[in-house]
């Protein structure tokens, strides 16, 4: 296995690992990104690389910076990972319950305030 080939695998392990850290399947991020699930398992096992467009995307649903996905590395500045976490944690919640999880981190807040 060559350089870009190890890259590539790396690349689509951090792919996977970050949607399934997120809570999503493969056809849940088709359906948001317009990929077939075929793509999607390409990029994930590296048969495919990931376009562009694509990555700039997934960044986006994941939560997690291009840079981090193509290298590892995390810039200078990125969002807190608490993010994924209430993304995962609220994941299929009702908007009742999710409105009660909001109101409840407003009464955290006002609590930390006094």
């Amino acid at each position: 296995m060559g350089d870009a080939e190890a890259k590539l695998i790396q690349i689509a392990e951090r792919l996977r690992a970050a949607r399934e850290y997120m809570g999503f399947s493969q056809a849940e991020i088709g359906q948001m990104t317009g990929l077939d699930s075929a793509a999607i398992v390409d990029i994930e096992s590296g048969a495919r690389e990931v376009e562009a467009e694509e990555l700039n995307l997934l960044s986006k649903i994941y939560r997690r910076s291009a840079e981090y996905l193509l290298t590892g590395s995390e810039p200078a500045y990125s969002g807190p990972e608490q993010f994924s976490f209430l993304a995962r944690a609220t994941k299929g919640l009702s908007t009742k319950d999710k409105e009660e999880v909001a109101q409840f981190a407003e009464f955290l807040r006002a609590s930390d305030a006094s």
